[in-house]
């Protein structure tokens, strides 16, 4: 077996492939090390948010190579994926409900930082909350999934609040 069919495929999934999904991405990246096969896409992508590099920046990751991805573009032969996260609210128009080809398919709340007031202090303040979150979900996730190919579960799993 090479090394890429040896790694989980996963990929995050949201509307627009601009905030959540890329810093889930990043910190799967580099939280799961060799693991995994990382990628994000969107239903209707659009350029990374400037304040999705700043924020990613302040904790270490430098995302500014991103690139917004159609969820499209995975579909298809030699595209399986192991995992599909969802990373918005259920309730958030326009968002992605499944991923034809995940053979599992998990949702990890996170609200929209760019909905509320557009006061720069404040949208600054939900994008950190928005990537302390993803952060903690992910290392959450890892956590769970090495568990999971020992055998040892945890009593009480943490589970991350949206934000």
């Amino acid at each position: 077996m090479s090394m890429t069919q040896d790694r989980e495929r996963v990929i995050f999934l949201d509307h627009e492939n601009a905030i959540r999904s890329q810093i889930a991405e990043a910190f799967l990246q580099r939280l799961g090390g060799d693991g995994y096969e990382v990628c994000s896409g969107g239903i209707e992508p659009r350029p990374v948010h400037p304040l999705t590099a700043v924020v990613m920046g302040e904790v270490g990751y430098d995302i500014h190579l991103q690139e917004s991805k159609s969820a499209q573009r995975y579909f298809g032969r030699g595209s399986a994926f192991q995992v599909a996260i969802l990373v918005s609210m259920p309730d958030e128009r326009d968002c992605p409900r499944l991923f034809p080809g995940a053979l599992r398919v998990e949702r990890w709340p996170n609200r929209d930082p760019l909905t509320g007031d557009q006061d720069p202090a404040l949208l600054l303040a939900r994008f950190r909350a928005t990537r302390d979150n993803l952060k903690l979900q992910t290392e959450v996730w890892v956590k769970a999934q090495k568990d999971a190919k020992t055998g040892v579960f945890s009593v009480r799993r943490a589970r991350a609040v949206p934000h």
